[in-house]
């Protein structure tokens, strides 16, 4: 078998504020890692942070903490902490800002590098990065733009070394996607590897002086988040006592400020918008419970 399964209680928690103790991964992470070395049984979960609105070195950040909590919990069960890592996903967010999203996977790379050799198991091997496209870039008005930001996403995301990608349809941010954005999502990923040849080269980005410098810029931000977290308690302490949501709540009002007074543009709506657009309408999503 291969594949994630993706239990993430300290991502359930930054998203609702509550839930399940860390602990409770641990039965079903052992069986993965006995029975089916090939499964990563725990996701470290990156986009709720990137939805409220955090900064890539935030994201960087509460990933190392909550990784590293998931890393403590599996080897307090008896794990060794090589075999804990590989079952261990870590989910970024991929936005329209191609170097920024090509700098913070390359920079997430490094810090887990760092923290695995920290923890004595550098030989573990390296982080196994999933990138998601940016459920908050996505826009309701002109939705066919989406089209375009899912593609340079995608495109940041391969040339950042991510080794799985996922493109949201064009339509994600209206309700339920239709089979043809779907389809055209889905081909999106696979036009990247199979005709733009981005899996053919690895890290085709690196020793570009604005890709360096952006990675060394972020690293030494995140690593900077990550101690804060640590040093708060850990993951779930800083997310309990709101240290997280108020160190997200100053970049996301400085964010929505920009894109209030337009310093921020965003095509299609404060930028060049279709003054006589027809709205796109598409069947509302069902109620989740947040878990």
């Amino acid at each position: 078998l291969l594949g994630t399964l993706g239990l993430d209680p300290i991502g359930v928690r930054a998203r609702t504020g509550v839930g399940p103790d860390i602990a409770s991964v641990v039965p079903l992470a052992q069986r993965a890692a006995t029975e089916h070395p090939l499964v990563r049984a725990i996701v470290v979960d990156g986009l709720p942070m990137h939805a409220a609105g955090g900064a890539d070195a935030q994201e960087l950040g509460f990933t190392m903490a909550a990784g590293v909590a998931y890393l403590r919990a599996l080897t307090d069960a008896g794990l060794d902490v090589a075999t804990a890592a590989r079952l261990l996903e870590f989910r970024y967010a991929a936005t329209d800002e191609q170097f920024p999203t090509i700098a913070k996977l390359r920079a997430a790379r490094r810090l887990w590098a760092r923290v695995l050799d920290a923890c004595g198991a550098a030989e573990a091997g390296g982080q196994h990065p999933h990138a998601v496209s940016s459920p908050t870039m996505f826009t309701r008005r002109d939705p066919y733009v989406n089209l375009l930001r899912g593609t340079v996403a995608g495109f940041a995301a391969g040339v950042g070394g991510a080794d799985a990608v996922t493109v949201a349809p064009f339509d994600a941010a209206l309700g339920v996607a239709t089979p043809f954005s779907r389809r055209v999502a889905r081909n999106t990923q696979a036009l990247l590897i199979q005709e733009a040849h981005l899996a053919r080269v690895v890290d085709p980005a690196g020793g570009g002086w604005l890709v360096e410098s952006l990675t060394d810029a972020l690293a030494r931000a995140g690593w900077a988040f990550f101690q804060e977290f640590e040093a708060a308690g850990g993951a779930v302490v800083a997310l309990d006592a709101g240290l997280v949501a108020a160190r997200v709540e100053t970049v996301r009002t400085a964010r929505e400020k920009a894109v209030a007074t337009r310093r921020t543009p965003i095509t299609g709506v404060s930028e060049f918008p279709d003054l006589a657009e027809v709205p796109v309408e598409r069947a509302p999503r069902p109620a989740q419970n947040g878990s």
